[in-house]
């Protein structure tokens, strides 16, 4: 399933070793390459990594237990408290809301940071929607027409959002679409989209949009959701929250796919050539240096929208799979409220030292 990988050649060595040795491996400073962002909010908890009893999960565990300052790491795994260390202090400069999720593909280890539930998920449901299409065509329950692949390569490029629409279309609506999140392992109440009816698909003379799943606004006591509206607030008081994700259920989705554990082999490819962006264009990890970014493939969707009369305020997320020469990991960073639009710094931080991190560890 997964791209061949490239081999490590020597200046890839040269870079990694001078970065690496930069980063003790205890509690220390965030490499000097970070940008320092001079705002203070309040200490993010930092969580303790849970051992796992096989390499692969399918739903890895969140690590946000606190008890043990030093965790026990069954076989295969890998420390990572340094890095929860190093982004709990970059989330300790900041004065808005930041959520991180970080899945290693290779040992299942997971862990979330930063502000606890779902966020407004903007435009990041549109992977798992073009996952749903294949999914849904390998099932035999529909059939690709001609033109799909421009709708989806719109979706996830420019995030076109009358390309979405069509999509609605050809994978019969938003209801089916939320309910095989659920089937995936997404918690129900926490991702989903509620209604998309602001943008017309136009097809073949044809105008379509999709209805809402007026089961997040009514309620489903079948389904445990609440009624009376309660689930379109995001809980931000003035957000209205017609789509939700919570970080770490979207990066534990993207490492099931990346292992082969959703689609078939072929069409997990053709979703990966579909998410790919080249490194200057993915927030999270515009901040690695050219040496490492010429060894590594980045398969991203992000979401955001700056303030206006709708929404209060600036919000910018990005969720996806860095593959590089040691493994793959998924990584998502949700962030709200900040003053400074695009104000995506911190996403770039935070890569980079999802990347140093797991390759410092891996190559081994």
């Amino acid at each position: 399933m997964m791209r061949t990988q490239f081999a490590k050649h020597a200046v890839l060595f040269v870079y990694s070793m001078s970065l690496f040795l930069s980063i003790c491996l205890a509690a220390c400073e965030p490499p000097v390459a970070l940008t320092p962002i001079p705002t203070q909010k309040a200490t993010a908890t930092e969580p303790t990594l849970t051992a796992t009893s096989t390499p692969i999960l399918e739903k890895p565990t969140p690590l946000m237990i606190l008890e043990t300052p030093t965790p026990t790491l069954a076989a295969g795994q890998v420390d990572y408290q340094p890095m929860i260390r190093q982004i709990n202090q970059l989330m300790e400069e900041v004065d808005y809301d930041v959520g991180v999720a970080f899945v290693d593909v290779l040992t299942g280890q997971s862990f979330s940071l930063g502000r606890e539930g779902r966020f407004h998920a903007m435009s990041t449901f549109k992977g798992p929607l073009a996952a749903y299409y294949l999914w849904l065509i390998e099932q035999g329950e529909i059939e690709e027409q001609a033109g799909d692949h421009y709708f989806i390569e719109d979706m996830l490029t420019w995030s076109s959002n009358t390309d979405t629409s069509c999509m609605f279309k050809r994978v019969g609506g938003i209801p089916d679409f939320n309910d095989w999140l659920a089937d995936q392992g997404l918690s129900r109440e926490n991702n989903f989209v509620y209604s998309w009816h602001k943008w017309i698909c136009m097809e073949h003379g044809v105008q379509y949009a999709p209805a809402p799943d007026e089961r997040y606004r009514l309620g489903d006591p079948a389904l445990d959701l609440p009624g009376n509206g309660v689930l379109l607030q995001c809980p931000d008081s003035g957000v209205p929250c017609d789509k939700a994700a919570l970080p770490l259920d979207l990066a534990e989705f993207y490492a099931r796919i990346y292992r082969g554990q959703v689609l078939s082999t072929e069409n997990t490819e053709r979703w990966l050539g579909w998410m790919e962006k080249p490194l200057p264009i993915t927030s999270m990890f515009d901040s690695l240096p050219p040496e490492a970014q010429d060894s590594v493939h980045a398969y991203t969707k992000n979401g955001f929208h700056p303030a206006d009369n709708e929404y209060p305020m600036n919000f910018y997320h990005e969720a996806g799979i860095l593959e590089t020469p040691y493994g793959a990991f998924a990584l998502a960073v949700f962030m709200q409220d900040n003053p400074e639009w695009r104000g995506t710094d911190i996403h770039g931080q935070i890569g980079l030292l999802a990347y140093v991190n797991f390759v410092m560890r891996h190559e081994r």
